[in-house]
């Protein structure tokens, strides 16, 4: 079996600096594939330079951190101005505890979902942001959403990490896996880049395509222009933006037979 790589690069249109960064890191770079944050504040703009640009793309449901819904407030997970609460923490005690409205989150689901559809965008792949699918009250939404729409991917993050953050996603990752196989939709056998999340170098990039194995592997990337002044969150995207577009980069996939590809071509 071939070692299949889809790099994708998250958070598009979530602001001009990320999602200009994305399509340089596609244009000039290795990313292949993108995921969409359909109520982003880029989300207009950027849309018209990703169907320009010809570059996969994927659905990144986002109820967390501050964005607005599209739908209208989600009761629960809205704070006093209806933008979604900071912090995932916030959000997972919410959602695990079904201190929401379970309806009106799945309304906003699928209108992120028909928000990017509409805007003539052919969508390959379901994610999210913190992961947050992965959630018990979420993932059969996510997943009844994928058969509606025709959505044969969703992402299936793994960790390595042996703390209780790596444990749980893994744990509730087995979980989701169980309910795709059920509605016979797919995942990738890999999923890398959860460790250095936002600090992606060069170097540790590397380190990450060392370790591909064969099979089918999707990478996750943030690479963009510096947002930091709109984003606390620590991130490093020109790093990541210089990672994606390095020379020793592209040789070392081309060298060691690693071929790029994209959830539309598999």
């Amino acid at each position: 079996m071939s070692n299949l790589l889809i790099i994708n690069a998250d958070d598009f249109g979530l602001c001009e600096e990320i999602s200009a960064g994305i399509i340089r890191a596609y244009a000039q770079g290795v990313v292949t594939s993108t995921s969409v944050v359909a109520n982003g504040i880029y989300f207009e703009q950027g849309v018209s330079l990703l169907r320009e640009s010809g570059l996969d793309a994927g659905i990144h449901l986002t109820f967390v951190n501050g964005e607005k819904p599209v739908s209208g407030p989600v009761d629960g997970l809205v704070d006093e101005n209806g933008l979604f609460l900071h912090g995932y923490k916030k959000v997972v005690a919410k959602i695990v505890t079904g201190r929401f409205d379970r309806e009106a989150l799945k309304k906003e689901l699928y209108d992120q979902t028909c928000r990017l559809m509409d805007a003539g965008i052919a969508v390959t792949h379901i994610d999210s942001h913190q992961h947050l699918h992965l959630l018990p009250n979420v993932r059969n939404i996510v997943t009844r959403l994928a058969k509606r729409f025709k959505i044969s991917w969703i992402r299936l993050p793994r960790s390595n990490a042996l703390n209780i953050w790596g444990l749980g996603m893994n744990v509730l990752g087995s979980r989701l896996k169980s309910e795709m196989r059920k509605e016979c939709l797919n995942f990738t056998d890999w999923n890398t880049g959860f460790k250095y999340s936002g600090k992606l170098n060069e170097a540790r990039l590397l380190s990450l395509l060392r370790g591909i194995q064969n099979g089918i592997t999707e990478l996750m990337v943030h690479p963009g222009y510096d947002a930091s002044d709109k984003y606390d969150w620590g991130h490093c995207w020109e790093d990541e933006l210089m990672a994606v577009t390095s020379e020793r980069v592209k040789a070392f996939i081309q060298d060691n037979g690693i071929e790029l590809t994209d959830y539309g071509r598999i």
